[in-house]
C-alpha cells in the first residue's frame, strides 16, 4: 500500500505562520521572532516559552484522572527576578481564540500578572501592545 504525497507532507501551519529559529529558540512566526529581537535589544530580563501551570491535575471520584493544564506565553518579562507580565504575539486580534483567552484569564488570576497581546502594525512597522 502506498501513501499519497499529500499524506506525507507536513501539516499546514495554523494561521498561515512560518516557523523561525533565532539564537536556538524556535518561534511560531516571523512576528514572534521579531518581538524576541526587540526584547533582546531592550536588554530586558525575559524568558521564551516558559510554562505556567494554571490547573493542577486531579482525580474524579469514579477514578478518571484529569491532566493538568498549562499556559505557555511567547515571552515572560521579569523585573528584579519577579514576574512582571507575559506577552503573546499575534498576527492580528482575529487569531486570538476563545481557548487561549480562557487560559490567559486563568493565568492572570493565579499569577497576578497581566497578559499583553502584541500585534504588529505593518503600516507603521511597530508593535502595538495592549493588555488582554
Amino acid at each position: 500500500m502506498t501513501q499519497s504525497s499529500k499524506e506525507l507532507s507536513p501539516p499546514k501551519a495554523k494561521f498561515n505562520n512560518h516557523k523561525n529559529i533565532v539564537d536556538g529558540h524556535k518561534f511560531d512566526s516571523k512576528i514572534e521572532a521579531a518581538y524576541y529581537q526587540q526584547l533582546k535589544n531592550l536588554k530586558l530580563d525575559f524568558k521564551v516559552h516558559e510554562k505556567f501551570e494554571i490547573q493542577e491535575a486531579f482525580d474524579l471520584p469514579d477514578g478518571h484522572h484529569i491532566r493538568h493544564c498549562v499556559y505557555t506565553p511567547d515571552f515572560s518579562i521579569y523585573s528584579d527576578g519577579k514576574l512582571n507580565s507575559v506577552v503573546d504575539t499575534k498576527g492580528s486580534w482575529v487569531t486570538l481564540t476563545d481557548a487561549s483567552s480562557l487560559r490567559m484569564k486563568f493565568f492572570e488570576h493565579q499569577y497576578k500578572a497581566p497578559v499583553i497581546i502584541a500585534t504588529y502594525d505593518y503600516q507603521h512597522h511597530v508593535f502595538e501592545e495592549r493588555e488582554k
